[in-house]
This record gives structure tokens, sequence and C-alpha cells, in this order.
């Protein structure tokens, strides 16, 4: 998937992301994203998590700091690509 997005930060930056993956848990919907440029503080082969809110005007992305959700998401993830 090469699908790119941009978000805004609270400060106004525009930061573009390539969507890695999109996983369903439950009824929540998350995205593991990679920075398109380098990003200070994530490493360049890191990837940052991602809830999906739907709306009507289009997706919101809200970063997930919940070490537990990046676990099950990145777990789901990986188990989707060991049945590649």
């Amino acid at each position: 998937m090469d699908d790119v997005v941009t978000l805004t930060t609270e400060e106004g930056e525009d930061i573009r992301f390539e969507i890695v993956s999109e996983i369903a848990l439950g009824d929540e919907f998350y995205a593991i994203m990679q920075p398109v440029e380098q990003l200070e503080g994530v490493a360049e082969d890191e990837a940052l998590v991602f809830r999906i809110i739907e709306k009507d005007d289009g997706d919101e992305y809200e970063l997930v700091i919940d070490d537990d959700v990046i676990d099950a998401v990145l777990d789901s993830y990986n188990a989707m690509i060991d049945e590649m």
C-alpha cells in the first residue's frame, strides 16, 4: 500500500505519512504509518500507530500512545504478514 496522508500538528506543521497497513481490532480501525521524511524522535525504520476516526468529511487520525493497543495492532499486522 503506498497511500500518503498529510497530518497537521497542533502547531500547524504538516507532516506526510505513508500508510503501511490498516488493521481492524474489534470495533476500532488503526493505521500503521511511517513518516515520508525523517521525523525527529522517530527512527528511520520505525512506524507509528494511529486510530482511524471516520467522519462525514473524511477520516481523522489520532496518534495511539497506549502501549497495549500498539502491541495488539502490531501483533495483528505481524500475524497477517506471516499468513502471506
